[in-house]
């Protein structure tokens, strides 16, 4: 018999970060939302065709970014597009961590709501291989999408005593969690399974689009999975206790990628690890 695995939906905040002013929005330190960002990456077309090019994108980035361009407010259209980069914050004053992280090699999930309100590990620490983790926002009775992660492997953790990783990833998400006195709490990093190395024919993504596409502008798609997804929900993640086979899995993960597609997105696969910010 194979290992039970599970489909997680995962609502967070889905708010747009945008600057009133100015071109460079500094570490947030205050609420988690969304960007509209800019990235050379990788993404498949519906033939499942890759190709390398700059992309753009909803997601969470907490660390520095540089405003490109701005629109009018259009329905759920984005405000903004910004361009992520990092920096090595001089002191340890608290910051917000990105959470997923879909930059590298590989997507990453390693904190959020992983804790109960008790401080003990939750449920969502305990995701199995070919787990499917849908993170997406309520938005007006709905749920939007903004990231899918296929969990390929795990290993437990806690910030003080970081895994090995990037260096990126480790100051941006890791350390940035010290800074709110989670530094000794056990957590779980999991790592995405990619397309070149699939989990049951199923992989990681974002819906995005080519940058250069006149309608490269767009809102996150909504998709809907009855039993799975309740558009309700705007706070606690479901599904982490619900044990389904693989097959299950599969059959969800490639409804949710039939919808993205049918709303003219791509799947973006892989994208470039932010610059330091100052160097070349």
């Amino acid at each position: 018999m194979s290992a039970s695995v599970f489909v997680v939906q995962f609502p967070h905040p889905g708010g747009e970060r945008i600057l009133r002013h100015g071109d460079r929005m500094p570490w947030n330190t205050g609420d988690h939302g969304r960007k509209f960002l800019l990235s050379a990456g990788r993404s498949l077309d519906s033939q499942e065709q890759a190709r390398g090019k700059p992309l753009v994108f909803w997601g969470e980035w907490e660390a520095p970014s540089w405003v490109v361009e701005r629109w009018p407010r259009e329905g759920q259209l984005p405000r903004a597009l910004q361009v992520p980069v990092w920096e090595r914050p001089p002191t340890s004053n608290y910051r917000l961590n990105t959470d997923p992280w879909v930059f590298g090699e590989a997507f990453r999930y390693s904190n959020c709501k992983q804790l109960t309100s008790y401080k003990n590990p939750s449920a969502l620490q305990e995701l199995t291989p070919g787990s499917v983790i849908l993170f997406g926002s309520k938005l007006r009775g709905e749920f939007v999408l903004d990231t899918v992660f296929v969990v390929e492997e795990a290993e437990c953790y806690a910030p003080h005593h970081p895994p090995e990783t990037d260096e990126a990833f480790r100051v941006c998400t890791i350390e940035s969690l010290t800074t709110d006195g989670s530094g000794e709490y056990r957590f779980t990093l999991y790592r995405g399974a990619t397309f070149d190395k699939p989990m049951k024919g199923m992989y990681s993504y974002v819906p995005c689009r080519d940058a250069a596409r006149p309608d490269a502008r767009f809102a996150r798609p909504t998709v809907s999975l009855p039993g799975y997804i309740n558009p309700a929900s705007g706070q606690s993640p479901s599904g982490a206790k619900s044990r389904l086979t693989i097959e299950q899995a599969f059959q969800q993960w490639d409804s949710v990628r039939e919808q993205v597609l049918l709303a003219r997105c791509e799947l973006g696969v892989s994208f470039e690890t932010p610059r330091l910010e100052g160097s070349a």
